[in-house]
């Protein structure tokens, strides 16, 4: 008790300050999440309570179609309650930035009201050009909900000029690329976002909590165990030391990225005449995808499982035009890892395509 009651607080809005630093978002409009899909579902909760007497049947949501399966759920599920439609931009494959930027504007019309957006997409590992991509949205009064699951640690974020470009909110995971522990996410609203919680606890009291209601009503959604966020301080910090600052580190792990990718392919045998070229490395972060051919009767999820099982952590991405490898890079993987696994692929009969 004494901890919920005098600790608690002070301790997460110390934890918040240095999270908030990090990314460069206003503290005041960032409260932490069990996850960035928690974060993802309470923005779009927030937005349809906001917009309920304007949000109509035939009115749009916009996203593209890599977007993360749980929170393309969220859009089916608010599409399906309120009798919207969902369109969906298709990214060009090969990655052309350009072209998607210009899709993107296309597919505005005037009964679009919010856009989901990812920084970087989880099946594909692509880093969109989420700047360029705003422009259009917020020239058209969009709403935009960024999923940024896997940017905190892996690109050099500024939420806070996120939102003077036109995002209205940003999930984030500590858990990736920062190595926070599991259960901690957060959710950034810009100034004058709507925020409505998804669970209704203490904070709806208004004299309950902090004088800031949106710390009132999302900091403390049911007892629960603060110890994830409250370590995010000390991750940031103690990856930081280990790779030479945080500059350093993404430097590092974009071209140890790249190089992964490079010896994954060559390894395999290089792709196969008239392949569409692999993303630009501009559009890598720090994990890139690779598109592969699955032996007759096996399905990506066994590959992965076979993979788990003997020792390998690696997804095997079912994407609708193809199954992909996608590899990492942080300060614990080095390059002969993909010489490795691709000796492993070649085992199991997996080739490029």
């Amino acid at each position: 008790m004494r901890f919920f009651v005098l600790d608690w607080q002070r301790e997460l809005d110390r934890a918040r300050a240095a999270l908030a630093a990090f990314v460069r978002a206003p503290a005041e409009r960032l409260a932490f999440a069990p996850s960035a899909t928690t974060a993802v579902a309470t923005a779009l909760h927030s937005l349809a309570a906001a917009l309920a007497p304007a949000l109509a049947a035939g009115d749009e949501l916009l996203t593209t179609d890599h977007a993360y399966r749980a929170c393309r759920s969220q859009l089916d599920g608010l599409a399906a309650t309120r009798g919207l439609h969902i369109a969906t931009i298709a990214v060009p494959d090969p990655f052309d930035a350009e072209a998607l930027i210009e899709r993107t504007a296309a597919a505005i019309t005037p009964r679009t009201r919010i856009a989901l957006l990812d920084h970087i997409t989880s099946p594909t590992a692509l880093r969109m050009p989420l700047e360029a991509l705003l422009a259009p949205l917020a020239a058209r009064g969009v709403a935009v909900v960024v999923d940024g699951a896997h940017a905190p640690g892996q690109l050099d974020l500024d939420i806070g000029a996120l939102f003077q470009r036109g995002a209205t909110y940003y999930a984030g995971n500590n858990h990736k690329w920062l190595c926070a522990p599991k259960g901690s996410g957060f959710l950034a609203a810009a100034p004058g976002a709507p925020i409505a919680p998804l669970v209704t606890s203490h904070g709806a009291t208004a004299a309950y909590g902090p004088p800031n209601r949106l710390h009132a009503q999302l900091d403390w959604p049911g007892t629960n165990d603060p110890a994830p966020h409250l370590a995010v301080p000390t991750a940031i910090a103690a990856v930081a030391d280990e790779g030479g600052g945080w500059p350093a580190i993404f430097e590092r792990n974009h071209a140890l990225a790249l190089e992964l990718r490079a010896r994954l392919v060559d390894r395999l045998g290089g792709r196969p005449a008239g392949a569409p070229p692999l993303p630009p490395d501009s559009a890598i972060g720090t994990m890139a995808a690779v598109p592969i051919a699955l032996p007759p009767g096996v399905a990506p999820l066994r590959l992965e499982q076979r993979l788990l099982e003997d020792g390998w952590e690696v997804p095997i991405v079912d994407f609708p035009s193809g199954p992909l490898v996608r590899v990492s890079a942080h300060l614990y993987n080095h390059a002969a890892e993909a010489d490795l696994l691709a000796a492993k692929l070649a085992e199991l009969g997996v080739q490029l395509r």
